[in-house]
């Protein structure tokens, strides 16, 4: 396989994919090209065009062409768009709450029609759930691995102030004002706003979110409206962060500059922390929670998944070919993106364990995994992040109203859940 360059992705640039996308190449004994677009890292994306090159060899008549380089922020609209053209890729990596968004269209590859073994007899029964869970019940989402939020933190910074890592919000809250108010350093950051708003309803609200049977969210309550104005207050005063300081827009960056005492994000970010150049102590620990009884001690994992597009029946088999192949060599694909495994075979495997016990951020993952779950796909799951993420950004603006960002963001989720 030959080694595309990067591309910087919009929209306008879409039509001139084209002519490399999945659509026009030919079917049968004849040549056919698949296309994947991605936004993996650099070294992602090398051992990700590895096993596409270690994949042609064993398939003379595929060619899988890999596209990376995409904005992560504007990815989904662009393949969304895309798509929609009929100018996509054969293959995305994303959450199943993305590939929720075109079920029933017709649009998504069933794997296990091309498949020739039970996918359930080589992964959990959660996993199978998730992969499954659309109208017609096949295979659309084929998980790739397994992460979650937890709690970074720069010791050195907590042990000048005199306080201990928090395993409470309402520790968070008093550790993260007074390392503000004694250094001017924020005290906690967060990656992914929208899945902090999760994790805060789903411990608050006995492990609900939404009412799938009313079709409508839970969180439209005082319970919630009270961890808005409690993230908005230390957004505003300044010791919890909405957005990274630092130059490259990452809290990982922030926190190995020294910006930050500690961030909430993805067990997967731990290759990227170093903080030798301010003499800092880098521990990982689970994700806060608001005491020990059920649902309020919960963390939160998410797998991200293998979702397919449908061609021609070449393309089509070739995609499922490529993403079984893909789950073979899933045992390196976690350990370059830092990551839990879905898959037995892996899981049991001596080496991977050892992997997983010498990474901090995984054992702090594997310490919340008995008691966290995956967030709840639905029609209008992709709305509801938006609208929380819009939510949990909005103290920003000093004339934030968190009563009326709050009732706007459940009006706009229910309406998306609605919708016929």
């Amino acid at each position: 396989m030959k080694k595309l360059a990067k591309l910087l992705v919009a929209f306008a640039m879409t039509a001139g994919l084209a002519a490399c996308s999945g659509n026009g190449t030919t079917t049968g004994d004849e040549a056919t090209t698949i296309t994947i677009w991605h936004t993996f890292t650099e070294d992602q994306e090398d051992l990700l065009e590895k096993i596409a090159d270690d994949f042609e060899s064993e398939h003379e008549n595929i060619t899988v062409e890999v596209h990376g380089g995409y904005d992560a922020s504007t990815y989904e609209s662009v393949v969304t768009d895309a798509i929609t053209n009929e100018v996509g890729p054969n293959l995305v990596f994303n959450f199943a709450t993305f590939a929720k968004n075109f079920d029933g269209t017709g649009k998504l590859l069933s794997f296990d029609d091309y498949w020739d073994f039970d996918y359930a007899d080589i992964t959990s029964a959660g996993i199978v759930d998730e992969a499954t869970n659309f109208s017609d019940g096949k295979i659309h989402a084929v998980p790739i691995y397994t992460a979650g939020p937890v709690l970074f933190v720069n010791k050195a910074i907590y042990d000048e102030v005199g306080v201990d890592i928090p395993t409470t919000w309402d520790e968070v809250k008093e550790t993260s004002k007074k390392i503000y108010e004694e250094t001017g350093v924020v005290g906690l950051s967060i990656d992914s706003l929208t899945d902090f708003a999760q994790l805060l309803i789903y411990q608050s609200h006995q492990g609900q979110i939404v009412d799938l049977e009313k079709n409508e969210v839970v969180f439209n309550d005082d319970k919630t409206l009270e961890w808005v104005k409690w993230w908005a207050e230390g957004v505003q005063e300044g010791y919890f962060q909405v957005a990274a300081q630092g130059a490259d827009g990452y809290n990982s960056g922030d926190l190995n500059s020294g910006l930050i005492a500690s961030y909430i994000g993805s067990s997967a970010g731990m290759p990227y922390l170093d903080l030798s150049d301010i003499n800092g102590d880098l521990q990982v620990v689970r994700v806060p929670k608001m005491s020990d009884k059920e649902y309020e001690n919960a963390g939160l994992i998410w797998n991200r998944a293998a979702i397919g597009f449908n061609g021609t029946e070449a393309q089509n088999q070739a995609v499922a070919d490529f993403v079984e192949y893909f789950i073979s060599r899933n045992a390196e694909w976690v350990e370059v993106v830092n990551a839990n495994s879905p898959y037995t075979e892996v899981l049991e495997d001596e080496s991977y364990q050892e992997f997983v016990n010498s990474d901090k951020a995984l054992k702090a993952l594997g310490e919340q995994v008995p008691v966290s779950f995956v967030a709840p796909v639905f029609t209008g799951s992709t709305e509801m992040r938006n609208q929380l993420e819009e939510l949990f950004k909005g103290p920003a603006d000093p004339s934030f109203d968190a009563a009326t960002a709050l009732q706007n963001a459940a009006d706009r989720t229910n309406a998306a859940m609605q919708a016929e």
